[in-house]
């Protein structure tokens, strides 16, 4: 009997499909296998037009419910090609109404130290404290104070194709990944209906955001004369290449291991560092 939900993403180009082929598909195959999902990857842009072509592929997320495909499907998990499985996470689809949206609240605007830090790091990141100007500086009303991260939903062909199709074809890229391509449209409109289960914070756990903030010596800091920057880069200098190495193998590990999902967004080439068939805390740590 064909499965009723089914996990899509996709993997377009050579580097992408190659790294979800090796690192991805042998990671998501027994969850997919445990809970009963097709697992469908795309090879291919689902719009070919000028128009797509001069934005990110991202955008194409919203057709996926426009395919012939999805309609055999009474729900579809979308998850971003640069996220691994932890082998402990429940069923993501537990819970969540067709009606709804199933998707993991943005955390980084409840945590303002975060944000100072990581405006600091990225100086071409568009500074929003709060999700009212997350909202606003696209060009938005300001009157959701709730952001959802688009790299894992739980979708319904149903009731959610109308509201994605609205969004691809209403909505334009501002510029480069620091606008977030079709993530704040995407959230305003669903938030604003009321259309969103807020799921585990855990299926959709950010590296970025956990290097950032639990584990920032991991990253070299910009040229700076503060002092905290200062000290962090000598203690860079200091340590041996190899062990900051380890640790940030060690740092990624453990949260994988506290997470269901977790997200690379963005930082690909780490995904190889995740030992995902590690089965204790000892495991990890060896």
């Amino acid at each position: 009997m064909k499965n009723q939900k089914a996990i899509v993403t996709f993997a377009i180009g050579e580097k992408y499909y190659t790294n979800w082929k090796n690192f991805c598909k042998p990671n998501w195959e027994p969850y997919a296998e445990k809970y009963g999902f097709d697992l469908i990857c795309i090879d291919h842009p689902l719009d070919t037009s000028d128009r797509a072509s001069k934005r990110s592929v991202s955008w194409q997320k919203c057709l996926i419910l426009s395919q012939d495909v999805a309609g055999s499907y009474d729900q579809i998990v979308w998850i971003d090609s640069d996220i691994m499985l932890n082998a402990c996470a429940p069923d993501i689809t537990a819970g969540v109404s067709l009606d709804k949206v199933g998707a993991v609240e943005d955390q980084t605007f409840s945590h303002l130290a975060f944000l100072k830090r990581a405006f600091n790091l990225w100086p071409e990141a568009i500074i929003n404290y709060t999700p009212q100007e997350y909202y606003s500086n696209y060009g938005l009303p300001g009157d959701c104070d709730r952001v959802f991260n688009a790299g894992v939903m739980v979708l319904s062909p149903q009731f959610h194709r109308s509201v994605l199709e609205h969004v691809y074809n209403c909505y334009e890229e501002k510029g480069g990944r620091e606008w977030h391509m079709e993530q704040r449209p995407l959230s305003y409109e669903l938030v604003k209906a009321g259309k969103v289960h807020w799921m585990d914070p855990r299926f959709n756990v950010l590296w970025g955001f956990e290097e950032i903030a639990n584990y920032p010596f991991l990253r070299k800091p910009p040229e700076s004369k503060n002092l905290q920057a200062r000290i962090t880069r000598k203690i860079q200098n200091v340590v041996n290449c190899n062990a900051l190495a380890k640790l940030r193998a060690d740092a990624i590990n453990t949260v994988f291991q506290s997470s269901y999902f977790i997200h690379f967004a963005g930082k690909m080439e780490e995904m190889h560092l995740v030992r995902h068939h590690a089965t204790s805390w000892w495991d990890i740590l060896s």
